[in-house]
């Protein structure tokens, strides 16, 4: 039995998860842990570069000695880390990435956007049944889109602006204003209008992927009496609900929306950040109904390996 590590370096959190690997190709997720890192926090104000910041590498580092408690004795270990949107735009790329290895002795794999996009849709099509979707994961640094028509990836992109970028970008880490609001509604109008064959996707269900999106998910299941932490992977929801609550959010200032967050408490202040750009998709492509995944760019990498 092998044990993979998969540690993955967002721009809002930073991920490990541990798979069990069968001699025959089966497998079994036994361990996830996540730590809010915030690697993308303050990337855009150093005079118009992008640079991580000295706090935000500080945190991941930290997340990572904690990881490394957690693996490091276990048996036939390997070890794979990826890095998305913060670092892949990030000046200071490889200085990052060399403090990475000196605590991980490992090199780490910077995807690009369209193999982010990719290994989204990986993950979708190998753990839920929907035949054609539109997907969408909302990450801290960027977020992805791709059309699936007949589980095929007919197109796919990833937009350099995510929840943690997007609510500096419109200050929004607070209640957002009317002004700021609109800004940010002209600014996702001219990205959607810049991709014709997104429209392809009208009238298809939406599959959410990312820790904003997975926010909703869990108050629907607060709302409706269940317990938060139950599995959402493959929960279905109304964009009218989707669309309702995403407006409530919207007329709360930050402490409010910490108040009604529950566990998701810390995304208090990016959570507008994140939603805006998919409640405007909802309403550009006529979306009847959004469904929940778990699954997300670590799956399609591991799917992706054992396809192998």
């Amino acid at each position: 039995m092998k044990n993979l590590v998969m540690l993955d370096f967002g721009s809002n959190s930073t991920r490990m998860s541990i798979t069990q690997i069968a001699p025959d190709g089966s497998f079994k997720e036994v361990k996830r842990a996540k730590e809010m890192t915030r690697l993308a926090e303050g990337m855009g104000q150093s005079d118009g570069q992008k640079i991580l910041q000295p706090q935000a590498i500080q945190r991941t580092l930290g997340a990572l000695l904690k990881f490394k408690k957690i693996y490091r004795d276990l048996p036939n270990v390997s070890v794979r880390g990826i890095a998305t949107a913060a670092v892949r735009e990030a000046q200071n790329q490889s200085e990052f990435l060399q403090q990475v290895k000196e605590v991980t002795n490992i090199d780490v794999e910077v995807l690009s956007g369209s193999s982010e996009a990719y290994y989204d849709y990986l993950a979708v099509i190998n753990t839920l049944t929907v035949k054609d979707c539109v997907i969408c994961d909302m990450g801290g640094g960027s977020f992805e889109l791709v059309v699936v028509k007949d589980r095929k990836a007919m197109n796919y992109i990833s937009i350099p602006y995510g929840a943690v970028s997007l609510t500096e970008k419109f200050h929004a880490a607070d209640k957002i204003s009317a002004r700021d609001l609109f800004s940010f509604s002209r600014f996702l109008n001219y990205k959607y209008h810049q991709l014709p064959w997104l429209k392809e996707g009208k009238g298809l269900p939406l599959v959410l992927l990312g820790g904003a999106n997975r926010t909703v998910a869990r108050q629907e299941l607060l709302r409706s009496g269940k317990d938060e932490f139950k599995q959402i992977h493959g929960l279905k929801l109304s964009t009218y609900m989707f669309l309702e609550t995403y407006t409530d959010w919207l007329g709360k200032d930050v402490m409010q929306r910490k108040a009604v967050l529950g566990s998701e408490a810390p995304r208090a202040d990016i959570i507008i950040g994140g939603l805006t750009p998919v409640a405007f998709l909802l309403e550009y492509l006529q979306i009847p109904e959004i469904i929940f995944s778990e699954s997300g760019v670590r799956e399609g990498v591991l799917y992706s390996m054992l396809q192998k």
